[in-house]
């Protein structure tokens, strides 16, 4: 069937009413669009590529799980795919996941070798604990006192009708018995003057509070206190230091002050049966010169070191004070066994001095203010080694 031709004017008039629209809609974009985000979203597409990139990245670094490689999900591969951009920067995308992953697995490495070291050093400190315990529960060794004679043992009477013979304390044994270290602290060492101080050297330029004594417990008796202290600690023995100061800032009634002190601290541990209160002694001449006692011992200058035993002379209760001066002969039998120089006469006084406060308390000269803080120490380890040995043999089995 053949087909009719239209006619030419209805073609016309309908691309005149298709170009009448099309400028209708022209004019409507025009009147009503926003040419300037218009622009900035032109823009924005020709920078978009590096942006999507840089989301993409972001997107793409996360953690993957433990012993398994990261891998994109299908979205990822299409959105690197369908991006040239993306696609060249892929290897750079997988590189950059790469390195986390290592550096993920360094540190935990890292981590794991820390840990291993901690917990290696943590056991070697427990062994050597262990091992320092061990050696602390070995007998000491006993000091041969075989030698000694009674004749060897001084004592200075400076009491007023009391009569004593070393015969009589020679061979007694001291009325003594103390805890095991593990049932509480045995031994308390105090000072009644804590501020007393020795000469003073290049290396002791302590500041001085009144003539030969400081407050500095680096350089009083509070010092000499600790050396003795670690000494019975490595023998096994358990004890308190008290570092009050009783004579500062008033000397007067420091013993008063130092009897309180040390009826709080038995209290508090009533396992205690020794006080060791220690000091200095000072030996002045007509000149003011400061005498030091002290002897050579081992190539080592050490001073010398005074025991002062207390008694009822002057009408204080003190009825042991007898078993005291037994415990100070036994202790300066052991001194004497390590040197005859170590040792000066024993002090029987007319004072108490708190010495009745335990079975085992006595006052301790450690060298004079003439000495020097080093010979002081090296006095103080030693007769901690003699008086040591002595209160194990008094610890109950």
């Amino acid at each position: 069937m053949k087909r009719k031709k239209r006619p030419r004017r209805n073609r016309a008039t309908r691309r005149l009413v298709a170009l009448a629209a099309a400028a209708a809609t022209v004019w409507t974009v025009a009147r009503t669009a926003n040419w300037q985000a218009v622009m900035e979203s032109m823009e924005g597409l020709r920078q978009g590529s590096e942006l999507v990139e840089q989301v993409v990245r972001q997107e793409l670094i996360r953690p993957a799980e433990k012993g398994q490689q990261l891998v994109l999900s299908a979205w990822e591969q299409l959105v690197v795919t369908e991006s040239p951009q993306l696609l060249s920067s892929q290897s750079a995308v997988n590189e950059n996941l790469g390195e986390t992953d290592t550096t993920a697995e360094q540190a935990e490495e890292s981590r794991l070798a820390a840990r291993k070291a901690a917990e290696a050093e943590e056991k070697k400190a427990a062994e050597a604990k262990e091992k320092e315990a061990a050696e602390a529960q070995k007998p000491a060794e006993s000091l041969d006192t075989s030698k000694i004679k009674a004749s060897a043992i001084q004592v200075d009477n400076h009491t007023n009708g009391i009569s004593v013979k070393v015969s009589d304390y020679f061979d007694a044994k001291a009325k003594l018995t103390l805890q095991n270290a593990k049932k509480g602290p045995q031994i308390l060492i105090m000072h009644t003057h804590a501020t007393e101080a020795y000469t003073k050297g290049k290396k002791d330029a302590y500041k001085e509070t009144d003539t030969a004594r400081t407050t500095d417990n680096g350089y009083n008796m509070i010092r000499v206190g600790e050396e003795m202290k670690d000494t019975f600690e490595d023998m096994g023995l358990s004890v308190i230091h008290d570092k009050t100061k009783y004579d500062y800032p008033s000397y007067n009634g420091s013993y008063s002050r130092a009897l309180t002190g040390i009826e709080k601290m038995l209290k508090k541990y009533p396992t205690i049966q020794i006080v060791l209160d220690v000091h200095r002694d000072a030996i002045i001449g007509s000149d003011g010169t400061s005498y030091a006692k002290k002897s050579e011992i081992d190539g080592e200058e050490v001073a010398q070191v005074m025991l002062v035993v207390g008694t009822n002379d002057m009408g204080l209760k003190h009825p042991d004070w007898k078993n005291h001066l037994t415990l100070a002969v036994q202790i300066q039998k052991n001194m004497l066994a390590i040197d005859s120089g170590l040792p000066r006469h024993i002090d029987l006084r007319r004072q108490r001095f708190n010495e009745h406060a335990t079975p085992g308390s006595l006052l301790v000269e450690v060298g004079t203010s003439g000495n020097n803080l080093k010979q002081a120490l090296a006095g103080a380890r030693l007769f901690a080694q003699a008086a040591g040995t002595l209160y194990l043999d008094c610890v109950k089995k």
